[in-house]
């Protein structure tokens, strides 16, 4: 049996467009013999990091304002994965510059796919114990407010739609929950995770 990914085959690449994000179009050859072409969303991966404050009882996210849906959203932390850097790095790295928040007790909660039409990856990092270390360094561009939500309203506000993240978050705090990482800075905030999870 014929696998998908053989009924395709990418037959040449060429730049679109390069500003703050990079548009490929990829010419491909189908299974039928038409060839069509894709715009591709390329470029570095990001990561996003949701962060518990000490105890759990609070949820670290940075109010800023969004171009695509052209308003202010509250959002996990985050943004682009330096060239060399580990995910988790970039994740904690993100956390710090964005929020001025750090925390050394951190689960990797694994990566999926920007979108269809994008060969850039999300990871997300869930981060215990986050305490206030200084003033957040924002990049050109950046700016915005350091906001503390409830962690009892974490899922509410994830089953909101009004994040661009959201998918990422909980797919990354059930594989927590459900993990059985042996880390003992992580261990009180995964079983406070757990009791969050409906159903758990």
């Amino acid at each position: 049996m014929t696998e998908p990914d053989e009924l395709w085959r990418k037959l040449w690449s060429t730049r679109a467009y390069k500003g703050f994000v990079t548009v490929n179009r990829d010419t491909y050859l189908e299974a039928d013999g038409s060839v069509s072409e894709w715009d591709v969303i390329a470029g570095p991966d990001s990561a996003a990091v949701l962060a518990f404050t000490e105890g759990g009882s609070d949820v670290v996210l940075f109010e800023q304002f969004r171009v695509g849906p052209g308003r202010t959203l509250l959002e996990l932390p985050g943004g682009y994965v330096n060239s060399g850097e580990a995910p988790r790095a970039a994740a904690q790295r993100e956390l710090k510059e964005e929020t001025g928040y750090e925390s050394s007790a951190v689960y990797y909660a694994g990566s999926e796919w920007w979108s269809a039409n994008s060969s850039r990856r999300k990871h997300l990092a869930i981060a215990a114990e986050a305490r206030l270390v200084g003033d957040p360094s924002w990049d050109v561009s950046e700016a915005g407010f350091v906001r503390l939500l409830p962690s009892d309203e974490l899922f509410d506000f994830l089953m909101s739609g009004e994040l661009t993240d959201a998918g990422l978050a909980c797919r990354g705090l059930l594989k927590f929950a459900v993990s059985t990482q042996e880390d003992a800075g992580l261990a009180k905030l995964q079983a406070t995770v757990r009791g969050l999870l409906p159903g758990y």
